[in-house]
């Protein structure tokens, strides 16, 4: 079993935490936290509470950082120099010096070091990369409400980076150039982005992140030769469309555009991808394989960081 703490029991933190209690192969020893309301959240008093994340780290074999983004690395660092691996809350650090430090750092110690890119552990994504072949255009969004939570990072860094992160994986195809715009509406960084990626085998991928709307929809659309495949990453459903027509009618009054396809609804899997994604942490831990991932898991964070710039916000 596997001695774990989570270090931040902010919203992320909570719900690892909740996860956590309800796997055999974990034991939640602590949780750090300097806001002792967030830490009277937990109840058991077989779980240690401190306000210094340093106390944990001598108890445990692994953490969860769940910390805002300007935390990571000093915290991460502290914990890998202690012989403690490490699964971390995107985004990764703010550098990219950052970011390989700790990696090299978790290589030399033969440590784990995670980055929590939820959405990887998606059932719907899992069955995806079954039937995706050659797509020639892939169209993402992730839009919702504004949270002040999160108005230090902007929304490429605390969204987008999720569908770059997946569209970097599923297309098998080095980047060629990507083009990006966005504007700032509640924060002093940007609220809303658009991105197009163009990859050298052709395919394009436009992007689409905001946090100033009113409906919260998480999806993902492939167009393929021979069929139209979409994803909902939050219900986990995905639909194939096949054999498209269309035709016009013209009636009497009105113009009518008609549409009729054979549509297929894939049975996918509905497991929690926090619960898969910890599970997987765990599973590499003890397997002593995989360990780490350092180009595949800092891919999305240079890519992001390059849109930042091209967006004046770096």
């Amino acid at each position: 079993m596997i001695k774990l703490g989570i270090i931040g029991l902010g919203r992320m933190g909570t719900y690892h935490a909740s996860v956590c209690t309800m796997l055999p192969s974990i034991k939640l020893v602590g949780i750090a936290d300097l806001n002792q309301d967030n830490l009277a959240k937990i109840k058991s008093t077989d779980i240690v509470r401190t306000t210094d994340y340093r106390e944990l780290l001598p108890l445990v074999d692994a953490v969860i950082i769940a910390l805002p983004t300007d935390l990571h690395y000093e915290v991460a660092k502290d914990a890998l120099k202690m012989g403690v691996h490490v699964l971390i809350e995107k985004p990764l650090t703010r550098t990219i010096a950052q970011a390989e430090e700790l990696f090299e750092l978790a290589i030399q110690k033969n440590l784990t070091l995670h980055v929590g890119h939820v959405e990887r552990f998606n059932g719907a994504l899992q069955e995806l990369k079954k039937i995706i072949q050659t797509p020639f255009l892939i169209e993402m969004q992730r839009v919702g409400p504004f949270n002040a939570r999160v108005a230090a990072d902007s929304v490429v860094l605390d969204l987008m980076i999720h569908d770059l992160d997946l569209v970097l994986n599923l297309v098998p195809s080095k980047l060629a150039y990507f083009h990006a715009s966005g504007r700032k509406i509640h924060s002093e960084n940007c609220d809303i982005a658009s991105v197009q990626l163009g990859f050298e085998n052709g395919t394009l991928a436009t992007i689409f992140s905001s946090r100033a709307s009113q409906i919260k929809n998480r999806s993902m659309a492939i167009h393929q030769a021979q069929e139209y495949i979409h994803l909902n990453f939050t219900t986990q459903d995905l639909a194939i469309h096949r054999g498209t027509s269309s035709s016009i009618q013209v009636g009497q009054d009105q113009l009518r555009y008609k549409q009729e396809a054979l549509i297929e609804h894939l049975f996918v899997y509905k497991d929690n991808p926090l619960k898969l994604e910890i599970e997987h942490f765990i599973n590499t831990i003890k397997s002593g394989s995989q360990h780490n991932q350092p180009i595949e898991d800092t891919a999305a964070l240079r890519l992001t960081f390059a849109i930042e710039e091209r967006l004046g916000l770096r």
